[in-house]
């Protein structure tokens, strides 16, 4: 008898496998990401069809195989059914869970991740926060955590804690005033938008999404993500296509 086991997660990506299979990718606390198999799933009678979709979150009862999973029964403690329902906010937690699939490997610990991921999930649900802040937050924090995000509160050139205004995509950071000119790109960041930068990377992920800024601090700060990610994230992500056509 196979073994069984129960795993707490969400759901990052659904493909569909045969005629009535589908292949889950699945965020767990306790083993990373996985790979599971719900077995005549897109049968209509098949009460998993609607747990077995993308954002789903819960408890999964697995068979554990070699290589893989197969889904036995899930849980479901939030479906997140709002974002389906609006094109922007699907578009935007495909790429939240895109990005976490990208980061994420089986074994990991994951619980700060799936953490991180609910969080930014329910701020989309809830709108309360504009979904392109809502997507600058995400990708500083997600950076941070993995171990490679934007030095803001010391120089990542020789660590020295009074900074400048100059922030260097190269160099990982905001720069202080010695190192300035070892810069490969300038560029200026105001004072709020390096506030703000510091309270995203030093912030709770219960904490993250409750203030709003202006729209210029948002394209400023989405500039200096953008040019960060291209030197550091070896990836382009189908869902910011699509996002970018969107807006």
């Amino acid at each position: 008898m196979r073994d069984e086991v129960v795993l707490s997660g969400i759901v990052l990506a659904t493909g569909l496998v045969g005629e009535y299979d589908r292949r889950l990718v699945i965020l767990t606390k306790e083993r990373g990401k996985i790979t599971a198999f719900a077995k005549g799933v897109r049968k209509t009678t098949n009460q998993l069809i609607s747990k077995s979709q993308i954002f789903v979150m819960g408890e999964f009862t697995l068979y554990e195989g070699r290589n893989a999973y197969t889904v036995k029964r899930i849980d479901v403690k939030e479906y997140f059914h709002e974002l389906t329902f609006d094109m922007d906010k699907y578009c935007y937690g495909s790429y939240f869970c895109e990005m976490m699939a990208y980061f994420t490997h089986e074994g990991d610990r994951a619980a700060d991740y799936l953490n991180l991921l609910f969080v930014s999930l329910n701020a989309l649900k809830k709108g309360l926060v504009p979904a392109p802040l809502i997507r600058i937050i995400y990708e500083v924090k997600i950076m941070d955590v993995f171990g490679q995000g934007i030095q803001s509160f010391g120089c990542p050139v020789c660590g020295n804690e009074k900074l400048s205004d100059i922030f260097d995509a190269k160099s990982g950071g905001i720069l202080c005033e010695d190192c300035v000119k070892k810069a490969i790109h300038p560029i200026h960041i105001s004072g709020q938008a390096l506030y703000t930068l510091q309270y995203i990377n030093g912030a709770n992920f219960g904490s993250l999404y409750n203030f709003k800024v202006s729209d210029a601090v948002i394209e400023e700060l989405s500039d200096i993500i953008r040019k960060f990610m291209d030197i550091y994230v070896d990836k382009k992500f189908n869902s910011v296509q699509i996002i970018n056509s969107l807006s």
